[in-house]
């Protein structure tokens, strides 16, 4: 569905994606087709690959063997749509304080949302580090450019 708005979606979503620690796509266990907006945030987003993690949300709804076919489905529907030779974290779980509906994934969402804390936990260092990489990768092109204006003075 496209809402009328008075600006660029896609654009916002990608200034957002750059300055931003973390980008957490959301799906839902029984919804997991991406619509052609969420596709193009989604494309918005390249080179931001590295901070893009996924929650398949409302898991406890289904049982394990579905719960595999919508995993398997999920990651299908992202490998159109993301072209990266890196597989994204995806989190399992049901993310809500309600008891479990199907409690035989509970070890596994257990785990899953420690996972996610911990992620979540090391952003400040992981975001500290990702901003020395790039100031790097600027040192690098800024000393490129000089190299390539130092040659064209000299001709």
């Amino acid at each position: 569905q496209r809402v009328a708005r008075g600006y660029d979606f896609c654009e916002v979503c990608s200034w957002f994606a750059s300055r931003a620690d973390l980008i957490v796509l959301l799906f839902d266990a029984h919804k997991l087709d991406i619509s052609d907006e969420f596709r193009n945030a989604i494309d918005s987003l390249k080179g931001n690959d590295d901070k893009i993690r996924c929650i398949l949300n409302k898991a406890d709804q289904v049982d394990k063997q579905k719960l595999m076919r919508v995993y398997g489905a999920l990651m299908w529907s992202l490998g159109k749509v993301i072209k990266s030779p890196e597989v994204l974290r995806v989190y399992i779980g049901s993310f809500w304080d309600q008891p479990l509906m199907y409690d035989d994934n509970a070890e596994l969402f257990e785990m899953e949302e420690k996972d996610l804390m911990r992620d979540l936990k090391d952003l400040p260092r992981n975001s500290a580090v990702r901003k020395i990489n790039e100031l790097v990768k600027r040192v690098r092109l800024c000393k490129v450019h000089a190299y390539v204006i130092s040659h064209l003075k000299e001709q």
